[in-house]
């Protein structure tokens, strides 16, 4: 067997290492194997970027380069089935290595020149999110599209508002979808901005300190599609406000697509009766055939669940020394994995809204109920009356116990509004209270919302439309961004340049 041809070696055994690695270690591999499937893409167009510049800088003789090109090239066009994982390597950068050796032999070792193996994992793991994050992201936009889409067709529908799951006020089932579009929008804003983030370059910094090849940083940041270098080499390396304020934003997401399905999973029981999901969101018991079991609306429940205790694997994962990083290796599963579990949220949540069957009487029915006119009668006191607003709360407070004693909601209301009225402030009301009744309508409060915020219809309106307006920038940003980086089609092009042929 040649020097060429030996079988292949782990990096280092034999040399500073007299023994390879012991079994109870490579099953701790293993672990590391699970999420080679993530790292893979990005990982190989890492590889190829390095060659390139390490060609393009005079660091590989021009031969081995392009050897090591068409081997990379190939492994990269055949997927993670070309490389035959085996723990006794290590993780997939080492097995990567390994397969480089079975085909190139000793000339596989270029690839490592002036390169950390962290470097090379760390590429792969942001190319591989920054383009989960932007789909995230489109993901988010659909859910706010189609929140603002409902909340438009139910501008008139009139339903009670709650607080402490009480009634509260009368408002619109298209205002009341609005609180939650909001949150949304504005965790879409912020993961544009994380993606930033994460399309900041660690290539050719040499893991801590830099090199003393000539690695053109900027180079690499080009061909792989980023934006900006993370200039200081040793911060490259260690980034951990990155996947914490990454997996930050997914628990946000999460949250809010949470609050509304627990809402909705409560709307859809028999005693409030608002919703309805589709059957193609439900399924049935096994024991009680006669169910139906909004189960769509549990399961976003039960994954938001799941992923803040990601969020919280991933600090505490990455509360380390600062040179300590292996530890992060579950940022690079659990931080992917969190990305996919929330587009499913939020796409399911978005289907769940545009199928399910909002029963808008019962809504209309229920707005009457409750006492909801309280914080408008008030109002009225407050303005006609020209007494405080704690006397005025003193007054609602007491009409509403003397209906409560009654049994008869809104029977003699005239009349105990103009009794408490009386005992509280020593005299009669100078406007009679009948004239007031109208105004207590549910649909009467509504059209009364007229200011920045509110739920009368021409204001739903206005806060719909500028949602959209506010969708159509972050996706035109979305996609500004990836055009102007060209990515892979630049990395592909001197690939093909350096090879001689088309890839």
């Amino acid at each position: 067997m040649s020097h060429d041809q030996q079988k292949p070696q782990q990096l280092g055994v034999g040399a500073r290492l007299g023994q390879p690695p012991s079994q109870a270690l490579i099953a701790a591999f293993g672990s590391e194997l699970q999420y080679a499937h993530i790292l893979y893409e990005g990982l190989s167009y890492a590889d190829l970027a390095h060659v390139v510049m390490l060609l393009e800088r005079g660091v590989v003789p021009a031969d081995a380069g392009r050897a090591l090109l068409e081997a990379l090239v190939a492994l990269h066009d055949a997927g993670l089935s070309a490389v035959p994982l085996d723990a006794q390597w290590g993780d997939l950068y080492n097995n990567r290595d390994s397969e480089l050796q079975r085909r190139l032999g000793r000339g596989a070792g270029w690839l490592h020149a002036g390169r950390a193996r962290r470097e090379a994992l760390t590429i792969g793991w942001l190319i591989h999110l920054r383009a989960a994050c932007r789909e995230l992201l489109r993901d988010a936009v659909r859910l706010v599209r189609a929140l603002a889409d409902l909340a438009e067709r139910h501008l008139d529908s009139v339903m009670p508002d709650f607080t402490y799951l009480q009634h509260a006020h009368p408002t619109t089932l298209g205002h009341f979808l609005l609180g939650f579009a909001d949150p949304v929008r504005r965790d879409a804003e912020r993961l544009g901005r994380e993606i930033f983030c994460l399309n900041q370059s660690p290539a050719g910094s040499a893991s801590t300190n830099g090199s003393r090849l000539p690695l053109d940083r900027e180079r690499m940041c080009e061909l792989l599609g980023f934006e900006a270098l993370t200039v200081h080499n040793r911060d490259a390396m260690w980034r951990s406000d990155v996947p914490i304020q990454l997996m930050s934003l997914v628990v946000s997401l999460a949250t809010t697509a949470d609050r509304l399905a627990e809402e909705l999973q409560i709307w859809a029981t028999a005693e409030f009766d608002f919703v309805e999901l589709a059957d193609a969101h439900c399924r049935t018991s096994v024991i009680m055939p006669n169910k139906k079991n909004p189960y769509a609306l549990s399961f976003i429940r039960g994954k938001a669940r799941e992923l803040d205790g990601n969020l919280v694997s991933v600090v505490t994962t990455n509360q380390t020394p600062s040179g300590q990083i292996d530890n992060r290796n579950a940022s690079y599963e659990i931080v992917p994995r969190a990305v996919d579990t929330s587009r499913g949220l939020l796409a399911l949540l978005a289907e769940v809204l545009e199928k399910a069957t909002f029963h808008t009487e019962r809504m209309r029915q229920q707005a009457d109920t409750g006492y909801t006119f309280g914080t408008e009668l008030s109002d009225l006191l407050m303005q006609r009356e020209q007494v405080d607003s704690r006397t005025a709360h003193d007054i609602v407070g007491a009409v509403v116990a003397a209906q409560l004693a009654e049994k008869k909601p809104r029977a003699k209301l005239g009349a105990s509004i103009e009794k408490a009225f009386r005992d509280a402030t020593g005299r009669d009301m100078h406007t009679r209270a009948a004239e007031l009744l109208p105004e207590l309508a549910a649909e009467r409060i509504v059209q009364t919302r007229t200011g920045i915020g509110g739920c009368a219809p021409a204001s739903v309106r206005q806060m719909c439309a500028a949602l959209r307006r506010s969708c159509e920038q972050i996706v035109q940003e979305l996609e500004t961004a990836r055009t102007t980086a060209g990515f892979p089609d630049r990395l592909r092009q001197c690939v093909s340049e350096r090879l001689g042929r088309k890839w």
